[in-house]
């Protein structure tokens, strides 16, 4: 009794053994054991691309001294330090700048006096060239005059006076010879001596003499005194004429250099008062401020062979970039996705990041910009046969304050598909061009069967022909060398399988079975 009981217990550990061996080859076929089978199931399948990425800010503002030669940093706020808008980031040395300020107020205030002086020479020209025009225009008025006069009243007075002696005289000359005659006669008939008539005939000469004098006065003054006296007065007149005219001449460019005098000061002054306006805005630029929430980054990224002179003590140059600060406000994820998945993604795709350094933590994002042209340069700077696309995820404003560089994990939504037939990746092989998967039937071994496949995430493909609901796939190939059912193999019950929430499993890139795996982007 004993005997039969041991070996019934042979026998029931025998059967509960069996299920558990595959054969390699030889003699009759086992069952598969449940654990390595999948139910095929019917259910909504999210299709995503899961790709690793770096987290940066959107905007970053680079801090360049704003200044003219160089200086020195005396104040330097610690890398890495989280600031706040405005804060003081950095102090440059303001002694030279406050050197060039002093000179400057000096020079400008010498420039001021000089234009005042200036400005009143130029008030005294002007009244200068006034009272000269106006002395010129007298002198030809009076010119004017002068020769109206002569011609209207000197002149005709004269030559009336000169006709009045030759009457006068001709008057003289008539009674003279009359008187001479008449003592002729007289003596004659020696009323008078000889002596008498002598003396009127002396007094007749002395009037012919007189006449003729008196004629030759009016033809002197007709032929030479009044042309003369004209030429004389006219060239007066035009003397005064060309003065006035040398006057306004004289007055406009003295008057113009005293402009251009006045002019060159006020420039002068401008320029001056520029500098000093630069030199007090390269005052301000000595205290550098942040000008957005961020962290403090050394130098420039993109140069970071400068970025060992950033530093207290250090002599910088305008225009050198001494911080970079990341805007926080808007981060990004970057990650760069595979050829092949590229024509999937469209702009406003909700996405989801994680990070390992926030644990637990999952922000929401979307796809913001896709790049046209793939990126096929390799980690070495040479060309990759691998072509693969940037692609930027705006992260949605929080209050989370995350560091950019950190490596972060981007699960892309591409689709759903709806009630659709769906199985693992590994229960499904590629050969020869078709896709193939193994059916367990009964108690014998699973047999191959064409499948015809679609969309695929990291963990389910679809099926869109070849299996139906319910049917158990083998989770592996077994026509690999070396294959069974795996030691330790992590898998569940076809009942087990079909209560799983298949939408919250797909998580990964988007694939077809037998293609190699998405190598992740950074």
């Amino acid at each position: 009794m004993n005997g039969k009981l041991l070996l019934g217990g042979i026998v029931a550990v025998l059967a509960a053994a069996l299920p558990w061996w595959w054969p390699t080859g030889g003699g009759d076929t086992m069952p598969t054991p449940s654990r390595d089978l999948y139910a095929v199931r019917r259910d909504d399948l999210k299709i995503a691309i899961v790709e690793n990425g770096t987290l940066v800010a959107k905007d970053s503002q680079k801090l360049a001294a704003k200044i003219k030669g160089e200086s020195k940093i005396l104040f330097l706020v610690e890398e890495g330090k989280h600031v706040a808008q405005d804060e003081v980031v950095c102090r440059l040395d303001e002694t030279a700048v406050q050197t060039q300020l002093e000179t400057l107020q000096l020079e400008i205030l010498q420039t001021e006096a000089n234009l005042k002086t200036a400005r009143t020479e130029l008030e005294i020209q002007t009244g200068e060239n006034i009272a000269a025009a106006s002395k010129a225009k007298a002198g030809l008025e009076r010119a004017n005059q002068e020769i109206e006069k002569y011609k209207e009243g000197q002149a005709p007075q004269e030559r009336n006076k000169l006709l009045v002696a030759i009457k006068e005289a001709e008057t003289n000359h008539n009674r003279a010879q009359k008187k001479f005659e008449d003592s002729k006669k007289l003596l004659a008939e020696a009323y008078i001596k000889q002596s008498e008539l002598d003396e009127d005939e002396i007094a007749f000469e002395r009037a012919t003499v007189l006449l003729q004098s008196a004629h030759t006065d009016l033809s002197i003054f007709d032929k030479y005194t009044f042309p003369m006296q004209i030429t004389e007065l006219e060239t007066k007149l035009a003397d005064a004429g060309r003065e006035v005219a040398t006057a306004e001449k004289r007055g406009e460019a003295t008057l113009g250099q005293k402009v251009v005098n006045v002019q060159q000061v006020e420039k002068r002054l401008q320029m001056q008062q520029k500098q000093l306006q630069e030199r007090n805005e390269d005052l301000g630029h000595m205290t550098m401020k942040a000008p957005c929430p961020g962290i403090v980054v050394y130098g420039d990224p993109h140069e970071p062979w400068f970025r060992e002179r950033v530093k207290i003590g250090a002599e910088i140059h305008g225009g050198f970039t001494v911080l970079t600060i990341p805007d926080l406000r808007v981060m990004q994820a970057k990650l760069q996705v595979h050829e092949a998945d590229i024509s999937k993604l469209q702009q406003g795709q909700k996405a989801t990041i994680t990070t390992d350094s926030y644990p637990g933590l999952q922000l929401a994002g979307e796809v913001t910009k896709i790049a046209s042209v793939a990126n096929s340069n390799s980690d070495w700077g040479g060309q990759s046969e691998v072509k693969k696309f940037d692609v930027e995820v705006t992260l949605a404003a929080d209050d989370t304050q995350r560091r950019p560089g950190i490596s972060a994990k981007i699960d892309i939504q591409v689709e759903t598909r709806k009630q659709t037939l769906f199985v693992p990746l590994q229960c499904v092989f590629a050969e020869d061009g078709s896709h193939y998967c193994h059916v367990a039937g009964g108690t014998g071994q699973p047999t191959r069967r064409k499948v015809e496949v679609g969309s695929s995430n990291d963990t389910y493909i679809e099926v869109l022909d070849g299996l139906v609901v319910g049917e158990r796939v083998l989770l592996y190939n077994p026509s690999l060398p070396g294959t069974g059912a795996p030691e330790g193999r992590a898998t569940s019950t076809g009942a087990e399988k079909a209560a799983e929430p298949t939408g919250n499993a797909a998580v990964a890139g988007e694939r077809r079975a037998g293609d190699p795996p998405a190598k992740s982007g950074s």
